[in-house]
């Protein structure tokens, strides 16, 4: 077991606070009325947009947490991103079915893309030296 941090586990925390500072911008644009809910719909996913800048402040939050709990390497962290990406995943379906059966090509690629992301996160997240690395360690 070895203590560098995974290059995977540090490209997640990077994504993590760029979509977090991707939530937060939408939230302040929302507050100040430049932008309309629906904009930041691919952000939040699930009709969750609806519910305000609220829901973009609570996403980029918890985004947040979980990036500094990756970088701490905190027991929880893994599993828990693993459970954001797994329902994100599942956010994003009713969406590409949508841009599906409108034909809106650039909406199937931004969210299909999310999905490849939210996938190989799961994927990575599950591979046994990045178990090991998130195991608890002797001095714990």
């Amino acid at each position: 077991m070895t203590s560098t941090r995974p290059a995977g586990v540090t490209a997640i925390v990077v994504l993590c606070i760029v979509t977090a500072l991707m939530s937060l911008a939408y939230t302040l644009l929302i507050v100040r009325g430049q932008v309309p809910l629906s904009s930041g719909a691919f952000l939040v996913g699930g009709g969750l947009e609806q519910l305000g800048p609220i829901a973009f402040l609570l996403y980029a939050i918890l985004l947040l947490v979980l990036a500094i709990a990756l970088w701490r390497r905190l027991r929880f962290a893994r599993q828990a991103t693993l459970l954001v990406a797994i329902v994100g995943i599942g956010l994003a379906v009713p969406a590409i079915s949508s841009a599906v059966m409108d034909s809106r090509v650039f909406a199937i690629a931004r969210e299909g893309l999310q999905i490849i992301v939210r996938v190989m996160i799961v994927f990575y997240l599950s591979q046994e030296p990045v178990k090991e690395w998130f195991a608890p360690r002797a001095c714990d």
